[in-house]
């Protein structure tokens, strides 16, 4: 799954602006104001950002020749494997849980990420071990660069989700 579709489909299901908002939502605040998308879309994106973006800056920052994709390895593959754990991201949100409770729901967009990445990435060095460090097994799902009605798949599931708390929302306040 590309970025972008996780930072959304982080917010979609973990903020109060979607989903996990239940019925009423952000009672008519505006979403841009409510602290648990902005969390959420952190969350949802963390596990790209800490593993790939600053590899891939060194790399073209650098100039360096070649598909960053090919020459990402070594310690950079290693937390890759960490931040798509998904022992570690339950953990981490198990945590959070009784530490800071408010951001909990928003912490899940990180196992979500790990989830849809399980299903979206095929055997291979990304491929998500989702047992790490416990275990190297993982999923042989789908490759979602490969296969453009995926990605369309995936985005059109979450305009009809969005789409769906709408109507739902709306009918809650007019009863």
């Amino acid at each position: 799954m590309d970025i972008l579709a996780h930072g959304l489909y982080g917010v979609t299901v973990c903020s109060r602006m979607g989903l996990a908002g239940g019925r009423e939502g952000t009672r008519g605040r505006r979403w841009w104001r409510e602290p648990s998308v902005w969390w959420a879309l952190f969350f949802g994106l963390l596990p790209d950002m800490a593993s790939m973006w600053i590899p891939y800056f060194l790399h073209k920052g650098l100039g360096a020749e070649g598909n960053f994709f090919r020459y990402f390895d070594g310690g950079w593959l290693t937390v890759y494997r960490v931040v798509h754990s998904l022992v570690i991201a339950l953990a981490f949100s198990a945590a959070l849980f009784f530490w800071r409770r408010k951001l909990f729901v928003a912490s899940l967009a990180w196992p979500l990420h790990i989830v849809s990445d399980a299903i979206s990435h095929v055997e291979g060095k990304f491929q998500t071990l989702i047992l790490f460090p416990l275990s190297d097994w993982g999923i042989h799902g789908i490759a979602w660069w490969r296969h453009r009605w995926f990605v369309w798949a995936y985005w059109a599931a979450l305009v009809a989700i969005w789409a769906g708390l709408h109507i739902w929302r709306r009918r809650n306040a007019l009863e």
